[in-house]
């Protein structure tokens, strides 16, 4: 199941990539010096942002790593020792990319755009492979690549990078965390999965970082379409300047949400067999519903964002532990729950998901305060994510799962809602469901 959909993915990114490398050769001539500068600048500014924000950050680590080492943990998991030279290697390389950015303002504008290339490199760079050295010494600790994988996703989503450089970068760090993570983890069956998932992930993350690249040429050459467009209107009537103009913001607001939507989710589906088409699945009963509640346009689009994206935080939970066929241990079970909270964490660093990230963390909460992460009750939990937990358990006892022997019909499902209905589940959620399903059964 899981090499079917790798080889899934890289046919979907084969095609993508065929699709869309030819936008590059639209752009007319004299205008794709201005697009490499605008694409720089934007880099620019995001990567000398987050240095500066990632060098106060290892700055804590770092004294929380000295913390360490007066209670005494280098000598018993030598993981904390490479830690802190990991992060102060970080510290330094941060430190040196800032000063380098100074510099670069001193030049004149011509040498400024080269050396700010050479210093959005340099940044993808120290952040790649950095990530992988702390993933490497967290395997002495924990055992787990979440470092890794949020930094190969962060840099897909915070730079425009071309497809060339986007490999070289990736593979670069993907060749030292492969070496580094076999000679670090003895357990195989652990060093097997984190094989799988950065395999996975990086392709993944190049996928994504070409759709959001490929999206920016997009808006470029929507952006240069339209200032043609206007200037030849406004000459012909003056009148028509404030349609002209609504017109330009229209075709510029280009919504790159559905995409990382999109690969966010196939991201999931690729890593847990469980999983394959519930998020489709679970927004499908929530827009039902959605629509049978009379939620606002708002509330329905933000509800349905929430269904697809609900199980993100499992792309951080082990692959033993995920596809385990048999029932979880206590200790298992915990790492389980914490999906919610992880994938709060992951979306919170997109902008078009903020408004859903309370759905996402508290999708599980009892509607008696039984729940997880956070144990809240009744009405304290938010109204759209006791929706989602409706549709998210019906799926799961309706959809073939490797713990179970066989999934329940839906009038098997509706009756486990009704038995569980203020306890589990809002009543009122409930009630509407089962009114979904009854109208659904007479058309």
């Amino acid at each position: 199941m899981l090499f079917n959909n790798i080889k899934n993915i890289k046919k979907l990114i084969g095609k993508t990539v065929f699709y869309r490398s030819n936008l590059l050769n639209k752009i007319p001539d004299d205008q794709k010096e201005e697009f490499k500068e605008e694409i720089t600048q934007i880099n620019y500014v995001r990567s000398r942002n987050l240095s500066a924000l990632l060098l106060f950050v290892l700055i804590v680590l770092i004294f929380l790593d000295h913390d360490s080492f007066q209670k005494g943990h280098w000598l018993e998991v030598p993981g904390y020792r490479l830690l802190f030279y990991t992060h102060v290697v970080m510290a330094l390389g941060m430190l040196v990319v800032l000063i380098y950015s100074i510099v670069a303002r001193l030049n004149t504008e011509t040498a400024q755009t080269k050396l700010k290339r050479i210093f959005v490199l340099s940044f993808c760079f120290i952040i790649s492979i950095s990530s992988v050295l702390v993933s490497i010494a967290d395997q002495f600790i924990h055992g787990e690549i979440t470092v890794y994988i949020l930094s190969v996703f962060a840099l897909a989503i915070l730079n425009y990078q071309r497809p060339v450089t986007n490999i070289t970068i990736y593979s670069v760090s993907f060749v030292i965390f492969i070496v580094g993570v076999t000679y670090a983890q003895t357990n195989q069956e652990i060093l097997r999965g984190h094989y799988v998932n950065a395999t996975v992930l990086v392709i993944l993350a190049l996928f994504l970082s070409n759709i959001l690249y490929y999206g920016k040429v997009k808006e470029f050459l929507s952006t240069k379409t339209i200032e043609s467009q206007k200037m030849e209107l406004e000459a012909k009537n003056e009148q028509l300047s404030s349609t002209n103009a609504e017109l330009n913001d229209s075709l510029l607001a280009l919504d790159e949400s559905q995409n990382m939507i999109f690969s966010l989710t196939l991201t999931l589906e690729s890593k847990d067999s469980n999983t394959h088409g519930h998020s489709e699945r679970v927004a499908e009963y929530v827009s039902a519903l959605a629509i049978h509640l009379k939620l606002t346009e708002t509330d329905f689009i933000n509800i349905w964002r929430a269904a697809i994206l609900h199980d993100i935080g499992k792309i951080g939970i082990p692959d033993i532990i995920l596809n385990k066929p048999s029932r979880l241990t206590a200790d298992e079970w915990e790492v389980m729950k914490s999906h919610p909270v992880r994938g709060e964490s992951i979306c919170s660093k997109l902008r078009f998901a903020r408004e859903i990230l309370p759905i996402i963390r508290h999708h599980h909460e009892h509607y008696n305060g039984s729940g997880y992460p956070d144990g809240l009750k009744g009405d304290s939990i938010p109204y759209l994510a006791r929706i989602v937990s409706v549709a998210d358990t019906v799926d799961a006892m309706t959809s073939p799962r490797n713990y179970k022997l066989s999934p329940v019909t839906m009038d098997e499902a509706i009756e486990e809602l009704k038995r569980c209905a203020g306890t589990q589940f809002d009543p009122a959620i409930v009630e509407a469901f089962v009114e979904v399903q009854r109208l659904k059964s007479f058309r």
